[in-house]
């Protein structure tokens, strides 16, 4: 029978690290820079970034899976105290979906960050940055149903539950997030970064259930007290030209949130097809520890970035994942909008 491996599968949801502290993230994690840190806005070159990123996880196994789609954009917008220094800023809004009843995680938020250029040449760069925004929880309180409302004939009758109008609908929040990135081109074949950031700074209140009963003529729960854990990431990658053709580059990301940890490493190649065209194929593989092997894909069309990843779930899962994880796409594309170089011609007068 489906119910008992159903049942299985959320009974390990509840035991399992890697699964029970679910908080936005992603598996293409570098191609999402606004949720993987704060820090990242404004931080490439060109006139704006847009781009987006989406997830669904466990589709195989039961039938609202996690559905996450994530939009932002970015622009470094005005120079620094100091020549080579800039500001950037940037917008993101993400919601996570999953349940039968719905529950939702979603976010707006505006972020803005400081690049200080180290060095002579500016090939040093350390950036700083928040965000700022509104969070909502929200679940679909008329499609809950507990054990202790089912009556003997097995009908559901929501006034035998204890919990019964203890579950609110919605809990709305304001949220900081704050990071730092540090990035160096070591030589002309090799660059890198590394980073760290903390969401949930400010640890909001975010209840969903309800404790006592609200003031005013129409009486009802009022919001209970859950501070929200802060989620720690440390991430990096390294980007190594081999020749003239083919690069490297391997990535790192470890988060932690309430003694949840997740560690993923991965590996990507890149191959140059079209030099002419500027089009660059991507391949690689991933490992979160414990969890799943990634499979990703992409390429680099000028400036614009595509990507796709799966993950082949190898958890205790297994036996109801049957090795089907999750699956995503993203996409970024990079604005540049330059004043043209204006040539004034030089008329050479012959001398006799």
């Amino acid at each position: 029978m489906r119910q008992q491996p159903l049942f299985l599968f959320f009974a390990l949801l509840l035991f399992l690290p890697s699964a029970s502290a679910q908080d936005i993230h992603f598996t293409q994690y570098n191609l999402s820079p606004m949720t993987l840190n704060p820090a990242n806005a404004g931080r490439f070159e060109g006139t704006v970034r847009i781009g987006g990123i989406y997830r669904s996880q466990w589709s195989s196994v039961i039938n609202n899976p996690y559905s996450t789609p994530s939009v932002w954009v970015d622009a470094p917008i005005i120079r620094g105290f100091r020549s080579k220094d800039w500001v950037g800023v940037g917008l993101m809004l993400y919601q996570d979906r999953a349940g039968s009843a719905g529950l939702t995680h979603g976010a707006f938020k505006f972020g803005a960050t400081y690049h200080l250029a180290l060095g002579k040449k500016g090939n040093t760069v350390l950036s700083v940055g928040g965000h700022y925004g509104g969070e909502q929880r929200r679940i679909d309180i008329n499609r809950l149903q507990f054990a202790d409302g089912f009556n003997n004939q097995g009908e559901y009758v929501p006034a035998l539950s204890m919990d019964n109008g203890r579950v609110l609908g919605s809990a709305n929040y304001n949220d900081i997030d704050v990071g730092a990135v540090f990035f160096s081109k070591l030589n002309k074949a090799l660059d890198v970064h590394v980073g760290f950031s903390i969401y949930h700074f400010t640890r909001p209140n975010y209840s969903l259930i309800g404790s006592g009963s609200a003031p005013g003529p129409t009486p009802g729960p009022q919001q209970g007290f859950a501070r929200l854990p802060r989620r720690y990431v440390t991430h990096g990658q390294f980007n190594l030209a081999l020749n003239d053709r083919l690069s490297l580059s391997p990535t790192f990301l470890f988060q932690t949130m309430e003694g949840n940890d997740e560690i993923v490493v991965q590996g990507m190649a890149g191959y140059l097809f079209n030099e002419e065209k500027n089009i660059t194929l991507r391949a690689g593989l991933g490992y979160r520890l414990s969890d799943a092997v990634n499979v990703l894909l992409g390429a680099k069309i000028k400036d614009l970035t595509i990507g796709a990843a799966y993950d082949i779930n190898i958890s205790d899962l297994t036996i109801v994942s049957n090795y089907r994880g999750g699956f995503e796409i993203a996409a970024n594309y990079i604005v540049k909008i330059y004043k043209p170089t204006v040539v004034k011609p030089k008329v050479l007068c012959p001398r006799f």
